[in-house]
């Protein structure tokens, strides 16, 4: 896991003891007749852990003045690594994107680079605010986490070998072969229904499958076209077979369960982006990025 910043003794210590005793059964005493401070949980006899109040994680970003991303920098144009002056720097729409959410809220920007599959338990486990990473908002995803708005889609295709493009241009073609997806995603569950005379061979970085590939150990690699194309563009050996497998059902941004202000102004945001017409801008600008690799 990779992480990138943008952006007086004696009488007088026993009454302080006295004191500070007295203030803790003061205010157990008080519990009752008191609320919490937002942020803060409350003593109850129920069992149940205490629940956070919908407005805590955008008041906890808000207080701390930054907010942590959790993406998954191997997916050009939305996210991936690039020499800039020197320095390794996670660049992509996707990035541009989590910045603008980041200075809507007045907040710095810290990234966390991360294998795909960790990112929900990550975002659940409290290790990070939000996720930017090309996510489909699925039925199954929403169980766990909320999810923004739409604001991409693309449709799904497969990446082969150049020799093999009119070979493999098919399902029925991919039959009794391998392909490969990013562990994880959305493509994985895809191609175990729609390559079902295929073996599906998941694996949790894109540059490990692109390998793979190369190397014969697999046949294609099911992706989203705009990430197909960044890879087919610095892998001249490498080409889309032409097959188109539908809408992805765009991707969101993913935060935690139960926050309606902090999907509220996340939302704001995307809107505007995509009403202003910033977030085709943005997807240019990265392919540009993915050109001069």
């Amino acid at each position: 896991m990779t992480k990138q910043l943008v952006s007086g003794k004696g009488l007088k210590k026993w009454m302080k003891s006295i004191a500070a005793l007295t203030c803790v059964i003061a205010v157990t005493v008080a519990a009752t007749g008191c609320s919490a401070k937002s942020g803060e949980a409350t003593k109850t006899d129920a069992p149940a852990a205490p629940a956070a109040t919908s407005s805590d994680q955008l008041a906890k970003i808000k207080e701390k003045g930054k907010i942590v991303l959790g993406t998954s920098a191997d997916y050009p144009p939305y996210e991936f690594h690039k020499t800039i002056e020197g320095q390794d720097t996670i660049v992509g729409f996707d990035i541009e994107i989590a910045k603008e959410v980041a200075a809507g809220l007045g907040v710095e920007l810290e990234i966390v680079d991360m294998k795909f599959e960790g990112l929900l338990p990550a975002l659940v486990g409290g290790k990070i605010d939000f996720i930017v990473a090309g996510m489909n908002p699925t039925e199954d995803r929403k169980k766990s986490v909320d999810f923004s708005i739409v604001y991409y889609d693309a449709h799904q295709t497969v990446l082969v070998a150049a020799d093999q493009k009119d070979a493999l241009g098919t399902l029925e073609a991919f039959k009794g072969k391998i392909v490969g997806v990013q562990k994880g995603t959305l493509q994985e569950q895809i191609a175990t229904e729609q390559f079902t005379g295929s073996e599906v061979k998941a694996i949790g970085k894109i540059p490990d499958l692109i390998m793979e590939l190369k190397t014969g150990k697999i046949d294609g690699i099911l992706m989203a076209d705009t990430v197909a194309k960044s890879y087919a563009k610095n892998n001249p050996d490498l080409v889309l077979n032409g097959m188109d497998l539908g809408s992805e059902g765009g991707v969101a941004i993913a935060m935690p369960k139960d926050n309606p202000e902090f999907v509220e102004a996340v939302n704001k945001t995307l809107q505007d982006l995509m009403d202003g017409g910033k977030v085709d801008q943005l997807i240019t600008e990265a392919n540009l990025l993915v050109e001069n690799e």
